[in-house]
């Protein structure tokens, strides 16, 4: 006679599995955007390691970008996540074109797909 335990178990009572919002996935990870008020990263530049609903001085100034790390990141054309929304692919950096050039006002890590 088999003495296997058929009761399901609630991922969140299992020891330290916790979930994560996007700020805590992309410190993990390690992913970081940076961005640049000038082309080819000249300009001011910073580093974003969180979500921003308003990029306050670097509102729709944001020319530049580069993705490290495993997470990818979401730009939008306004802010509290609002308007258009641009993805930025990790390890990837260039040039913002089109409606994105000077015109991301805020930014938060991508779910993974």
């Amino acid at each position: 006679m088999s003495n296997i335990n058929n009761q399901s178990q609630d991922l969140y009572s299992v020891e330290l599995v916790q979930d994560l919002d996007h700020e805590a996935a992309a410190t993990i990870s390690g992913g970081t955007l940076y961005i640049s008020t000038g082309p080819s990263g000249s300009g001011s530049e910073t580093a974003v390691g969180k979500a921003y609903p308003d990029l306050g001085g670097y509102d729709n100034k944001v020319s530049w970008y580069k993705v490290t790390g495993n997470t990818g990141w979401n730009a939008y054309t306004g802010t509290d996540y609002t308007g258009q929304k641009y993805y930025l692919a990790p390890g990837t950096q260039g040039n913002l074109g089109g409606d994105a050039n000077n015109n991301i006002e805020s930014l938060q890590p991508a779910l993974p797909a």
